[in-house]
């Protein structure tokens, strides 16, 4: 029993030196000047997934550190109403992330420096 403890203890201390290895090559390899970086989704007609989709990008945002996107895009491909009110529920939620029709997309990648 306590080889097992002893195993299940070092198991975890190298977890934690991994995490903080990865927070520092992070730290260290952004850049300052940096532009935002977006994550779209396109969502098209009716799609049965749409929230998972969405709240996966959520999750990436949220937990994958300084290499996260800024923002989440969920395209507009033509949706139908049903779904277009769930991913308008869900964008309600994070304050990163949007919808935009295609037309939209076209003009925010127009005005790109």
């Amino acid at each position: 029993m306590v080889y097992f403890s002893l195993c299940v203890l070092i198991f975890f201390a190298v977890i934690g030196v991994c995490q903080v290895c990865r927070g520092i090559v992070q730290a260290v390899s952004k850049s300052r000047d940096e532009k935002e970086i977006i994550l779209i989704e396109p969502i098209c007609k009716h799609q049965e997934n749409a929230e998972y989709l969405l709240r996966n990008a959520a999750w990436k945002v949220m937990w994958m550190g300084r290499f996260a996107p800024d923002k989440v895009i969920c395209l507009d491909c033509n949706m139908d109403n049903e779904t277009k009110h769930l991913c308008r529920l869900v964008c309600n939620e994070y304050p990163f992330m949007e919808i935009y029709t295609k037309e939209q997309m076209h003009e925010r990648i127009e005005n790109i420096n």
